[in-house]
This record gives C-alpha cells, structure tokens and sequence, in this order.
C-alpha cells in the first residue's frame, strides 16, 4: 500500500501550499488576491501576451483566468485588448501601475523562497532544482 502521508507529492503540494500563504501575507496590502501575482509575473516576462496563454503558462482554465484578469484589470495592474491580428483572441498588457509593482513582487518572491529553502545549503538546493525541473517536466501521454 502506497504511504501518501510520507509521500513526495505531498510534501510538493505542502511546499506550494506554504509559498502561496507566504506570498499571499506579504502582497496582502496590495490587495491582489490568491494567485493573481502569477499572472503579473507572466507578463513580465512578456508584456502582451494572449489571455489563453497566460492561462496554460498559469495552468489554469479559460474561465479562472477570465476573472483574475478582471480583477487585475479593475484594479489598474493590466488592461485588456482586442488582438488586431486574431479578433477572437485578447491580448494582456501592463500598465504603469502594474509595471511599477515588478520590484516589490520580485523582492516578496525572493523572500519567500530564501524562507523556504534557508535550511539548505547551496549544493542541497542546486539538487532541489535539478530533481524538481525533471519532476516537472511534461508526462508524454501513455506514460
């Protein structure tokens, strides 16, 4: 019988339960709601992305990404733009409050991960990395 309470899969939905309370307590003032950041990140590493796209880089479906980018949007961090090239798509741009938070989100990311990984040493957490990226790696169907 499989032991799930020992399990690595629960320690990594523990360790993402964990940095989300994390980051969620330091963005909390402002008033960015669970995983919105996310898609502010995203964007920061290309501004004017396609709504869907952000969704399947996020991993979530059309519908959730639909309503955080209301939110977002309402709240002046991104608009929203009809794309010229694909009318049935939209396109997601920074503002220049959006724009403005980048540092305080980085500085609140760096913090949360040196929390989390403060008991390893470099080389442990050079591990941490390599075992995890092939963790994550894409599952070929029929595997």
């Amino acid at each position: 019988m499989i032991d799930l309470v020992h399990h690595e899969a629960r320690y990594i939905a523990l360790l993402n339960r964990q940095m989300m309370k994390l980051l969620e307590q330091e963005l909390a003032p402002l008033e960015l709601g669970p995983g919105r950041y996310l898609y502010l990140f995203g964007l920061y590493i290309r501004d004017g992305r396609r709504q869907q796209e952000l969704a399947d880089t996020i991993g979530v479906d059309k519908a959730a990404a639909a309503r955080s980018l209301s939110r977002l949007e309402k709240n002046g961090y991104v608009i929203r733009r009809e794309d010229e090239s694909d009318r049935r798509s939209i396109r997601v741009y920074l503002t220049p409050r959006g724009r403005k938070l980048r540092p305080r989100l980085e500085l609140a990311a760096k913090h949360c991960i040196e929390t989390m990984t403060r008991e390893l040493d470099k080389d442990e957490r050079k591990e941490l990395h390599r075992l995890l990226a092939k963790m994550s790696a894409p599952i070929a169907p029929g595997n």
